[in-house]
């Protein structure tokens, strides 16, 4: 009996760390919750990105247009494999911009929600950098979209999965339609391959919760 209690104990502690996966966000360069640049690096587990520019802001009423924020509530979950970034464009009705950076460390996946009114939100994922100086920049060639999302407010997550690249280049079309139209924040997550220390600790406890189970049916 005492040796049964001793392996819940283990699995139970194996599957308590696992899940214990979420660590937050640093920054460089400059701080959360104000405007990004060319000299911002934010690292979330073993993601980095960096190369953040806002390009073609629209004129409108905002003091804060082709300005985008990094929140200080991004994290990364090590469980899962995924980093979430919050941004807030502040942008109001009839605004709209162009955001670009860089992912470094191998991702597999985008996935996206949007907040505020009557705003959307295209994405599109590249393997090699895009050409700037246009309107439209982020139209990539056909051979190296790895995905692309295009997400309205407060429209359920949308998501595209392609095979892990790294680093890849990210633009966004943001736009704020007529008023109401609104944008202050939308989530963006970037998945990739679970680290192999939290599958191992997964595992584990699995495995003990398994044989757990025979040892008791034996009994």
């Amino acid at each position: 009996m005492k040796k049964l209690l001793v392996l819940l104990a283990l699995s139970m502690l194996a599957l308590g760390v696992a899940s214990a996966n979420d660590i937050p966000c640093t920054i460089s360069g400059t701080t959360f919750n104000t405007p990004v640049n060319g000299t911002t690096v934010v690292t979330c587990g073993t993601l980095t990105f960096d190369m953040f520019s806002v390009l073609n802001p629209t004129s409108g009423a905002g003091v804060n247009n082709g300005q985008i924020d990094v929140l200080a509530t991004s994290y990364f979950d090590t469980g899962a494999g995924v980093a979430f970034l919050e941004f807030n464009p502040n942008l109001q009705a009839q605004m709209d911009d162009e955001f670009m950076f860089t992912v470094w460390g191998g991702i597999s996946s985008i996935d996206m929600t949007v907040g505020g009114q009557n705003a959307s939100v295209q994405e599109t994922a590249c393997s090699t950098p895009f050409s700037q100086g246009t309107v439209g920049v982020g139209v990539c060639a056909p051979g190296d979209v790895l995905g692309q999302v295009t997400v309205l407010s407060n429209q359920a997550e949308q998501f595209a999965n392609f095979n892990t690249t790294n680093p890849v280049y990210i633009f966004k079309n943001i736009n704020a339609g007529g008023p109401p139209g609104q944008l202050t924040e939308f989530t963006q997550t970037f998945g990739t391959i679970p680290e192999p220390v939290s599958m191992v600790l997964l595992g584990s406890g699995l495995l003990g919760l398994g044989l757990l189970r025979r040892r008791s049916r034996k009994s």
